[in-house]
């Protein structure tokens, strides 16, 4: 096989031992050497593509929009044999070469552009803060080559300890670090896989400012436990090799499919009180795969149908949720339960709701959170009525004070009647300004609902709308009264 662009210039590169390593955090021994070699591969790659619009040379890689192929120049860390792992490439700026396989002479950004450059759009990282629990992103396959010797997946280079194997050849999704407000100018904005630890390039858990990541779910926690070092794949410290990034299918076929589920009721239907199962037969449903829609009839059941005859092999499938305004709280919780059991890898990933909406989460609550004396932080709790169409609220904003002398916190509890969205966006905006100017805690950005089963969820989302755009996160109990209030 022919030798990688980069690789060429780095014949002559001997791998250090690897027990010459360098202090805790820092680079390995050789890492200046390496660097002047990465910075003569550039200047000899300028040279050899100029004027070649098909290939762009950036420092540390050159990608083929032709072949579809991304080659980065990348050493060796030096971590042991079952070492802890939880980044796979890291920038040569970041301080975390104690928990990471390989350094990458090429920056984050410049890898995301030449990614750019071969064909392919960034998805969308891991972030729960904005409701997105499943990164979103084309797969691509990255191996290393080493001089002489064949090209070796990444995958093989670690181990799952709960296994005792390689991980799984699953390859790592392009979602695209974020833009982020530069630390010495809030006006200027920055790549944060650039600027901000732990730079990272490829990581092994779900991120939100990674270039590449796990295309499955992975927490640091998880990652950090039982991701090691293979020790049948040493690579010794400092060793100079190439990291060939190629997309899964070169052919131009995407594995991300985007589905958009629109959710009906009939309103004197929806009212009613009854079991999930005729909720949900209340229910019209259209699932559709751009504009063509996928389901036969618009019931639940053939929506389920389909999505079990989709093809997972070749493609993973995101679903976006819209529920209509005439959908009972209780049609819509049933639902979510349907959710809850399909929102897998391997079934369909349930992207963030769209603006206005609610995650379909919300409906399924953390119920021990009613518990206000054991639970470990006070969200704000709002209980709803209706009255002759009218939806209004009692909010009710809970502190936890340490009178002096006590061994224990006692719940301070300030109630308010919001008479519609207004009282209710005034009343947090005032809570907020008296936090920042008293220099108070904030509380929690979550909100506890108490409401009927029988409101309708636009009649809901409408009272929270002003509330929703700071607020993301709401645990919504159906006929379930307000924790009562204790008498002093």
């Amino acid at each position: 096989m022919r030798l990688p662009l980069i690789i060429l210039l780095f014949l002559v590169a001997a791998p250090l031992p690897a027990q010459d390593l360098a202090p805790y955090k820092s680079k390995p021994r050789g890492h200046e050497r390496n660097k002047q070699l990465a910075g003569s591969a550039y200047q000899g790659n300028l040279k050899k593509h100029a004027g070649d619009t098909n290939v762009l040379v950036l420092p540390g890689l050159v990608a083929s929009r032709k072949e579809k192929r991304v080659e980065v120049a990348v050493e060796s860390t030096g971590l042991g044999a079952n070492a802890p792992c939880e980044f796979a490439i890291i920038a040569e700026g970041s301080d975390h070469g104690y928990e990471a396989l390989l350094i990458s002479f090429a920056r984050a950004g410049d890898v995301h552009e030449a990614l750019q450059f071969i064909g392919t759009e960034p998805g969308a990282a891991f972030d729960p803060g904005s409701l997105r629990f499943w990164a979103k992103g084309e797969t691509f396959v990255l191996r290393i080559v080493r001089t002489n010797e064949p090209p070796v997946r990444l995958e093989k280079l670690l181990i799952d300890r709960r296994t005792g194997k390689p991980l799984r050849e699953a390859g790592f999704m392009f979602a695209g670090s974020r833009k982020v407000p530069a630390n010495d100018d809030p006006q200027r904005m920055v790549y944060a896989a650039d600027e901000h630890q732990p730079m990272s390039i490829v990581s092994l858990f779900n991120s939100t400012h990674s270039v590449f990541e796990v295309p499955y779910s992975a927490s640091k926690a998880t990652v950090y436990q039982n991701t090691i070092v293979n020790p049948e794949h040493p690579l010794p410290a400092g060793a100079l090799m190439s990291l060939v990034i190629e997309p899964v299918d070169k052919a131009g076929s995407t594995r991300v499919k985007n589905l958009v589920l629109r959710v009906a009721a009939d309103p004197t239907q929806a009212s009613r009180p009854g079991t999930d199962f005729s909720r949900l037969t209340g229910l019209r449903l259209e699932l559709k795969d751009s504009e063509t829609v996928l389901n036969a009839q618009p019931t639940l059941t053939s929506v389920l149908e389909t999505l079990a005859a989709l093809d997972r092999v070749n493609h993973d499938y995101y679903l976006t949720i819209y529920l209509g305004e005439t959908v009972a709280l209780g049609q819509a919780q049933a639902l979510a339960n349907v959710f809850s059991a399909i929102d897998r890898e391997n079934g369909v990933r349930i992207e963030p709701p769209p603006p206005g909406q609610l995650h379909y989460g919300a409906f399924t609550p953390d119920h021990q959170l009613l518990n206000r004396a054991e639970r470990s932080y006070q969200p704000w709790e709002l209980a709803l009525s209706e009255a002759a169409g009218q939806v209004s609220g009692k909010l009710l904003r809970i502190e936890s004070v340490w009178p002096t002398g006590a061994v224990a916190a006692e719940l301070e509890l300030v109630e308010s009647l919001v008479a519609g969205p207004r009282e209710l966006r005034n009343e947090l905006d005032a809570a907020d300004e008296q936090a920042r100017t008293g220099n108070n805690r904030a509380t929690p950005p979550v909100i506890m609902v108490f409401a009927p089963s029988t409101l309708g969820y636009g009649q809901l989302t409408k009272f929270l709308e002003p509330a929703l755009l700071t607020r993301k996160i709401v645990h919504l109990y159906l006929d379930i009264a307000l924790p009562a209030i204790p008498q002093k």
